[in-house]
């Protein structure tokens, strides 16, 4: 070898279309451009596939018709979209039925009422569940993915474009696969299909919450950091819908950051004849804690800041119950719980088996996730929050459910119920988030466009990077939406036409 030191030259690998992502929507694009003609492989930077696809509940939402798909969603995306936009999103999205015919996969639909924003929509909503989950519903895709001759690549990640400075066209991919670099040239397209930005700290402080991002915790894939979004972006493409995040019920702090995703999620289950209430730093309730978070819009009220003071008031906030409550059960959601409700596990957390959480709570108290003190008094002090103010919140917390009526937050007197059993705990709370919506701005041909709405040649996007939700979403909306966009773009890439120049 002449030089060392000199670097190695990236292996190069060619195909027709490239899909950066092996979730739901990059095996529907993938798929897609197979049954078009085209020659397809797919990069993913973990080791595993699924993405959140793998790890959400595994539910279609829809509406019945066209007709009130397209007045559903335009309620939905305040002036987000154009019309043309909602028109496509509304057939791709009530044609899934026929869709998952095609693909050959069992299903069974449930009518239902709107369980979001119901004064926006008179109508039924029809809720198909593919499996138990969507850790199930993924392993239908992998198989249908094994059974052609699409190539995959794991452990690869995808770190810039190659575009024709002239053209603009998108001819391939420098990646890292394995730690080795390489490089794919994508003859007819890449698709971006990497999910959001949750796992990126700086995009969340950016995009959402500045100084807040260490009490936010996802629960889906950690695969997913942004990387559709800085590839479209230094390619030229606009960017959409950054603000919209999806929220589920808190979680507990200290464990989240040990594990670098959502655990204990669910704190604050009601409980008969038992209870509990959130304090902030400054030892005052500050919300409704039977409140629900699940994908809520309003602002949340953990999340208020005083302008005076400069800080998020209400953080750090923390969870207080007594031995009463702690008596009842995992005071976190249980797989048990999820089973029940979905038929599996639900969240990155159950689904890889990172940490389970015990029935009786005693571990987590052990390991100083939840604090015990003999006392009211003795349990501030650990909590550091002033003493007085904080026995004034239990003392008058207590009043409230001895009255039966929370005359401060509105709290209905089925959930209250006095702390009065010791030992008493607290433990630090969390935000628990699901997903972002916001990515590479694209068309309905799932082309991304740049701030010109001019689509750059050869690169198309699906799934949560880009959604269509620009503002209100609709519980059960990310999933069929990864399916239907992911066929378009992969039906798309493997046909569109631009003159070559390579």
């Amino acid at each position: 070898m002449d030089d060392l030191n000199h670097e190695r030259q990236a292996e190069v690998y060619d195909t027709d279309v490239l899909v950066i992502g092996y979730g739901a929507a990059g095996a529907n694009a993938a798929l897609s451009a197979h049954d078009a003609g085209a020659e397809v492989m797919i990069m993913e930077k973990l080791g595993y596939p699924g993405g959140n696809s793998g790890v959400c509940a595994g539910a279609m939402v829809l509406p019945v018709s066209i007709e009130e798909a397209v007045q559903y969603y335009r309620s939905l995306s305040f002036g987000t979209v154009n019309e043309e936009m909602i028109h496509a999103f509304a057939e791709a999205m009530v044609n899934i039925p026929r869709l998952l015919i095609r693909l050959g996969i069992e299903f069974k639909i449930n009518l239902m009422e709107p369980s979001y924003f119901p004064n926006l929509f008179q109508g039924k909503l029809k809720r198909i569940q593919i499996s138990p989950t969507g850790q199930k519903g993924f392993l239908l895709l992998e198989n249908l993915i094994k059974n052609t001759k699409i190539k995959v690549l794991m452990n690869t990640r995808a770190v810039e474009l190659i575009q024709d400075a002239n053209t603009r066209e998108i001819l391939g991919v420098k990646a890292y696969s394995d730690g080795e670099k390489i490089t794919v040239m994508a003859r007819k397209g890449v698709i971006l299909a990497c999910g959001g930005y949750e796992y990126n700290k700086t995009m969340l402080a950016n995009f959402n919450f500045p100084g807040a991002t260490d009490y936010i915790f996802p629960w889906g894939t950690p695969g997913n950091t942004g990387d559709g979004i800085k590839l479209a972006s230094e390619a030229g493409g606009a960017l959409w819908h950054m603000s919209p995040v999806e929220w589920y019920a808190f979680c507990a702090k200290k464990p989240s950051e040990q594990f670098g995703t959502a655990v204990g999620v669910g704190l604050g289950k009601k409980n008969p004849d038992s209870s509990f209430l959130i304090v902030n730093r400054h030892g005052k309730r500050f919300m409704a804690e039977t409140t629900t978070l699940l994908h809520r819009k309003a602002p949340l009220e953990i999340l208020t800041f005083d302008h005076d003071d400069g800080e998020y008031k209400n953080l750090p906030a923390f969870m207080i119950f007594d031995e009463a409550y702690r008596r009842k059960g995992s005071i976190a959601n249980t797989p048990e719980e999820f089973f029940n409700r979905w038929g599996g596990p639900v969240g990155y957390n159950m689904v890889h088996n990172i940490y389970e959480w015990s029935y009786d709570n005693r571990s987590e108290i052990e390991k100083k996730w939840i604090l015990q003190a003999d006392t009211i008094g003795d349990l501030a002090s650990k909590i550091e929050v002033d003493t007085g103010v904080f026995q004034e919140t239990i003392h008058k917390f207590n009043y409230y459910c001895n009255e039966r009526q929370d005359s401060e937050f509105g709290r209905t007197g089925a959930t209250l119920a006095p702390l009065k059993t010791p030992p008493y705990y607290a433990i630090e709370i969390a935000l628990t988030l699901i997903n972002t919506q916001g990515g590479p701005k694209h068309n309905i041909n799932c082309q991304v466009v740049d701030f010109n709405d001019r689509p750059i040649p050869r690169l198309y996007a699906a799934g949560e990077l880009g959604s269509f939700f620009g503002f209100l979403y609709q519980g059960g909306n990310n999933y069929p939406e990864a399916w239907a966009f992911g066929q378009i773009a992969g039906k798309r890439a493997a046909t569109d036409y631009f003159s070559p120049n390579l």
